[in-house]
């Protein structure tokens, strides 16, 4: 018999649905040369720089700022701890902070998948709702393309 893993089970009163997951963002980041060495401590670290890219959503369109990063710690299973900032600028000029960290993984092919959270920042007006979410992460990094990494942001309403 399987264990009961709601929260009732332990004695919570009522249980909250399945939270529900709707594309919200769709995402590439354009990459320049990656910097990736061993470090004294015998660990792997990659820097990969956000160089440019674009970001759709419904309703809005957005350019990636150049100076973000991918900061990512090579694991010993050959996956990577990942923690991206970069900054989107909407096209009615607003800017959105983004902050992304999570794994990505090897695959068989040679590409990468990814599973994040992320959290956007914005300032008060029209976009307000971007930085109230709560958003889950998939990334796809293709095998031989190391000039682009593709990310869906999932937004889990409360």
């Amino acid at each position: 018999m399987k264990p009961d893993l709601g929260i009732r089970a332990l004695g919570a009163a009522r249980a909250p649905e399945q939270p529900l997951l709707r594309r919200a963002i769709v995402i590439r980041a354009d990459l320049g040369p990656a910097v990736e060495f061993v470090t004294t401590h015998g660990t792997i670290r990659a820097m990969f720089p956000i160089i440019g890219g674009e970001a759709r959503a419904e309703g809005w369109t957005a350019r990636l700022l150049s100076g973000g990063a991918d900061f990512a710690l090579g694991l010993p299973d050959g996956s990577y701890a990942v923690e991206a900032r970069y900054c989107l600028e909407l096209d009615d000029g607003t800017p959105v902070m983004v902050t992304n960290a999570g794994r990505m993984v090897p695959q068989p092919d040679g590409s990468y998948l990814g599973r994040t959270r992320a959290a956007l920042e914005v300032p008060n007006g029209p976009h307000r709702a971007l930085g109230d979410a709560v958003y889950f992460g998939t990334a796809l990094a293709e095998s031989g393309d190391t000039n682009h990494v593709f990310i869906e942001l999932w937004e889990a309403p409360v």
